[in-house]
């Protein structure tokens, strides 16, 4: 079902929505010259720069994918890959506690469980969905 092309739309724009907030995040400490700081990297200008053009291009490509078929399984494949490693961080971040600082305040342990119940099952989603659109297999979609 998810697999038609409704459902396919609707999944490539949340997909391209799901990046912005890490996007405004880096424009966001750009523009306020802000902290970001995972474990001992504190992103520095360069580095926010490098991921807003990262970010763009996972939003463009998703939003691309909404109605150019040949983006699909790299849209899904790249969102699924990104989420699993957000999710991967936090993850590790609660089991073995790390700073996390997020425009000059730390961020929370119950917002890195939050990040972990939102990215990873989405990330499995895209994941899902770039193997069963890859392999034209609807039937997998179909009898969720």
């Amino acid at each position: 079902m998810l697999l038609n092309t409704r459902g396919l739309r609707i999944f490539y724009g949340l997909s391209a929505c799901s990046w912005m907030p890490h996007w405004a995040c880096h424009y966001y400490r750009l523009e306020t010259h802000s902290t970001f700081v995972v474990g001992s990297w504190a992103f520095s200008t360069r580095d926010s720069i490098v991921s807003l053009i990262i970010y763009s291009v996972l939003i463009a490509l998703n939003l691309l994918a909404i109605s150019v078929g040949r983006y699909q399984v790299v849209a899904a494949a790249l969102t699924s890959i990104g989420h699993l490693s957000i999710g991967l961080l936090h993850i590790c971040r609660l089991l073995h506690p790390f700073t996390f600082e997020v425009l000059g305040y730390s961020w929370t342990y119950g917002a890195s469980l939050r990040e972990v119940l939102i990215v990873v099952p989405f990330g499995l989603l895209a994941a899902f969905l770039a193997v069963a659109i890859k392999t034209g297999n609807t039937q997998l979609v179909d009898q969720c």
